[in-house]
């Protein structure tokens, strides 16, 4: 097996995490500091060490949806001593950690696990894995910029792929409107930046569903254990 899928699946952190500890020098493999990803490791007789400790075989994987409320950061710790997504779910295992991010304001779905192969499979670019948002924003976007949306527009970060967008409905005083927005990419703030793009700030952001997995009706700040053909569902993806 590969150094950081083993490291990954035994809970520690995300693959892409391990990888930039390994090339930061924090693995050992048999007392060996090793400083390139994909090394081979054989599971049932090398020694490996994270950061000083040994690495063990998860026992018990933990999967779990949240439905984040705005003003909570999505970190394990701040150092502001700003509310975060890890308060919301303290009587659990101190392994889990998020999958991805949602901004500060930004309210919805957001997964936990402690399996980091899995966070791994679901956050990779070429998966392309799609996110669906409703998004209250500034206005009634027309079709023309509707349209613009669906094709893909200029922001900070480069030029957004194609999205699934459509209208809801507008609010009665013809202020706002409500969209439901479809990504399969992860810009920073993206579709904030979208809309932003276009003239139509986003007022109100949540996410409603990851791949086959929808928030359904999960109060505010609570949170669920996924079922088995969930998790299967989301790692057929």
């Amino acid at each position: 097996m590969r150094l950081e899928k083993y490291i990954a699946t035994s809970g520690i952190a995300s693959r892409r995490a391990v990888k930039k500890r390994i090339l930061a020098g924090a693995v050992s493999v048999n007392g060996e500091p090793i400083l390139v990803p994909g090394y081979p490791i054989d599971i049932e007789t090398d020694v490996v060490e994270f950061e000083g400790k040994r690495v063990e075989p998860l026992k018990d994987r933990i999967y779990l949806m949240l439905n984040k409320p705005a003003g909570c950061i999505t970190t394990r710790s701040d150092q502001r001593g700003r509310p975060t997504v890890m308060d919301l779910v303290r009587d659990l295992s101190d392994t889990i950690y998020p999958v991805g991010r949602l901004d500060l304001e930004t309210e919805g779905l957001l997964l936990f696990t402690n399996d980091g192969d899995f966070a791994y499979r679901l956050l990779h670019p070429s998966h392309e894995i799609e996110k669906t948002y409703i998004a209250w924003v500034k206005g009634v976007p027309r079709d023309a910029v509707i349209q613009q949306l669906r094709q893909g527009v200029r922001i900070p970060s480069g030029t957004t792929a194609p999205a699934k967008v459509s209208q809801l409905k507008i609010s009665k005083d013809g202020h706002a409107t409500a969209l439901e927005v479809t990504i399969h990419e992860g810009k920073k703030r993206q579709v904030r930046m979208m809309f932003k793009a276009v003239g139509h700030p986003v007022i109100r952001l949540k996410r409603v569903q990851i791949g086959t997995l929808k928030l359904g009706h999960l109060p505010l700040g609570a949170y669920r254990l996924l079922t088995s053909e969930e998790v299967s569902e989301l790692l057929s993806l």
